[in-house]
Order: structure tokens, then sequence, then C-alpha cells
């Protein structure tokens, strides 16, 4: 029995049906494809991952129902059982606003009773155990907690779920656990996302970082008044607090990926986003100014593009091609002097911190075509730091930060406050209050 790596990519329970991945069962041999047998076995390949789908809303469905009725006699009879908050991010890491929310309710309220859902073999696992009260994911516990939790409490849509593509479906459809559904997102919305409007998506409490991101979602998304809220986001009281340690002479590389659709496979490597970050990665004149200054850069793209990391190139010793398993993003936040991204709502956390920032965006309409559509955010208006849409512009533009002392101008100062009008380490706190207030 094999599970196939579809599936496993959408967490699903194990114990009620095995799914196999059909995709490893031999085939025929078969003539070389002609265009008729490529459309066939295309038309296979479809129907394989519709029935796995199936299986994926069959399993789940029939979880909520012996989880549900379970779950109903628990709470009846069983205390323990009550007024349960359940919170986590991806279920494999604990890292994002998730954690900082569970480490806020375990510390200051710890008359909650609060759970983390975390895989067992999670690197960020042994933080949770620390705390108190982890659930692995995917197990029996899990499922039951889910259908007994008053509250449901994450960084993603369907807070929690064992299967978050599947419960996202479901719950468009009025299918979902009894429990209130708080979004804290893991990061500002600044995009037009249509999945997340409230034709398709159930929410209780929708946790906003940003003022305009906040009149952006409350105007446009449909959600009703008391749902969408300006609160903060929870990871930012302990970046606020740590942020005030010294910077490290170090800059940090974060773009965003390109999508689900984006090429894969050698044709990766064709992509403007590999040209343009192998290029600059492979820079002599970046390697001379990060010798000049004695910096060092640190390039940690989007944890969907990790699986690519191996493909580019770093021959400066002061160049660091960083692994997602052996860097913890917030603490990269902390250290960096200086950001450079293309669009990743990172630079939200950054510019929280009044540190300097560049956008290297050399690929628009690539990135509009794979990515989401714009929203509300105008980089060249509403931004942080300068816009560069090639190499030469950007190393320009980081040197004079150099010069510079990697300080933020005035004039991105001036938008940081109007943007952030709520810049404190109450953020948590405020989400508490919010959701009890339900």
């Amino acid at each position: 029995m094999i599970w196939s790596e579809k599936v496993e990519s959408i967490p699903c329970i194990s114990f009620i049906l095995p799914v196999y991945n059909m995709e490893h069962l031999p085939l025929r041999a078969q003539p070389l494809p002609s265009d008729a047998n490529q459309k066939k076995r295309k038309g296979i390949m479809l129907m394989k991952r519709k029935l796995l789908r199936a299986l994926c809303y069959l399993k789940e469905l029939l979880a909520m129902l012996l989880c549900k009725l379970l779950g109903a006699v628990c709470r009846a009879f069983i205390p323990a059982y009550r007024g349960i908050w359940l919170v986590g991010e991806r279920g494999t890491d604990a890292r994002d606003n998730g954690y900082w929310f569970y480490r806020y309710l375990r510390t200051q309220h710890p008359e909650c009773r609060a759970y983390y859902v975390i895989a067992a073999d999670s690197p960020d696992a042994a933080k949770i155990t620390a705390l108190g009260g982890a659930v692995q994911r995917g197990s029996f516990r899990h499922d039951l907690l889910y259908y007994c939790a008053d509250y449901l409490v994450g960084t993603h849509v369907q807070p929690c779920a064992p299967d978050l593509m599947v419960h996202y479906h479901l719950a468009a459809k009025g299918i979902r656990a009894r429990g209130k559904q708080v979004f804290l997102q893991h990061g500002v919305t600044m995009s037009e996302m249509q999945w997340m409007h409230r034709e398709n998506l159930y929410l209780d409490l929708f946790v906003c970082g940003a003022k305009p991101e906040y009149e952006y979602i409350r105007d446009t998304y449909g959600f009703a008044p008391e749902v969408t809220r300006y609160l903060g986001m929870a990871r930012w009281d302990h970046l606020l607090q740590a942020g005030q340690a010294p910077c490290k002479k170090m800059i940090l590389l974060m773009p965003t990926w390109r999508g689900s659709h984006y090429p894969e496979g050698e044709a990766f490597l064709d992509t403007p986003y590999y040209k343009a970050f192998d290029s600059l990665l492979s820079s002599a004149r970046l390697d001379a100014l990060l010798e000049q200054y004695g910096y060092t850069l640190v390039f940690y793209p989007h944890i969907e593009m990790q699986k690519h990391l191996s493909r580019f190139h770093a021959p400066s010793e002061r160049v660091v091609l960083a692994d997602n398993s052996m860097y913890d993003v917030q603490q990269l936040l902390l250290d960096c002097a200086l950001l450079v991204t293309d669009h990743s709502s990172v630079f939200f956390d950054v510019a929280y911190l009044e540190k300097p920032e560049l956008y290297y965006q050399f690929d628009e309409a690539d990135y509009q075509r794979y990515h989401y559509q714009k929203g509300y955010f105008d980089f060249a208006r509403d931004g942080f730091g300068p816009v560069c849409t090639t190499e030469d512009a950007l190393l320009q533009a980081l040197e004079t930060a150099l010069q510079h002392g990697m300080q933020m101008p005035p004039e991105y100062k001036a938008r940081l406050a109007a943007f952030f009008p709520l810049r404190d380490t109450q953020n948590c706190a405020r989400i508490y209050e919010a959701i009890c207030g339900l």
C-alpha cells in the first residue's frame, strides 16, 4: 500500500479508508504515444485524480459523521471535552501567528483548555511539547477535538481541519464543524483573492494586521461587519519586543512563489524567476558590495519554492542558500538589516520593525498571471522602499542603502505610520478578547 503523494499534501484521516496511489500500479506496455494515445492517458490520469479526491471526501464525511456523534457524547458527559480551543498552522509547523497566539494562551490564560495540532515529526514539535497540549496531526484525537472544540483558530482557512482543502469545500456548502472559525492569517493580505470572499469561505472572525487591509476586506470581501476586525498579527507582539536587539550584518533575500501552475522540473530553469535570482546570486558586483561592507546575503525562497533551492548557484562565500528546515523565518526577519523581496508579504513584518527594504519586481506580468491578482496595495505608491525592475537598479539601490547605514528613509517611515496605526505588543490580547466576544 502506498499513500498518494497528492493526498499527502492534504492530510487525510488514515483510520477510515486507505488510499492507494494508482500512479504506481504497473501499466500495460504500449507503443510510443500518438496524439490519440496521449489524450487517452491524460483522460485516465484525470479519472484517477478524481477518484483519489472522491475517496478523500468520503473519508472526511465518514470521519465527520463519527466524530460529530462521539464529540456530542463526550461534551455531554466528560467536562474535559468542553470549552476547547484548538489552534494550529499547517499542521507541520509552529512558527507563525498560530504558535505565538497559542503561546499567549498557555502563558497568559492557563485556564483555557487549549491544544495545538502538529505532526509528531515536525522540527517544531518540541516547542509545543514544552508548552503542553500537543495534538498529533491526523490522529483520531485530532479529529475528535476538532469536532468538540468551541474555537478553531489558525493561520489558514478552515483552521485546524484534518484536511484543509476538503473542509474548505465542504464548509462553503454549509458542512462544517461546530466551533467558531478564527482566521489569524499568516500575513497581511494585499492581493485580490476571490477564494477568500464570503461566498467561498465561512469565517466567524477574520483578523487583519493593517488598517488599509482591514478596510479593503471589510468593503469588498462580503463578510458581515463584525467578522472582519483590525487587531494586528499575533506574531508581531514578539517581533516588536525582540526587534529591539541590534541587527546582524545580514541581507535577507526572500522572494515569494509563483502559484501552483508555475513551470516545474527542467522547465523551471527557463523561467524569469530562476534566471533573475540565479543571476543575482552569482553577481560579481553583489559579491563586491558584500565584501566591501562586511555583509552576508541569505537567500530564503518561499516554502513552495524551496524544492528548487539546490538548482541555484552561490559562488560567493558571503551568499547562503537557506533551507527552511535549518532556518526560522521569524529569526531571519529579526536578524536581517535589510530585506529584498519581490511580492512576499513578509515585507510587512520587516517594515513593522522600521527596517529598510527593496522590491525586486522583474516579472510583474508573469507574477500576475501565475499568482494572485492585484488588490489595493500599490508598491510604488504604498510600499516602504524603492521598486527595482532590473538587477542593475537593485544593486544600485542596495549600494545606496549600505552607504546610508541601512536606515529606513523618512518618506517610508511616514507611510509606515499611516499603514499601522496599531503598533504595540497587545495584538494577542486584542485577538483573545475578540474571540471571547464571539
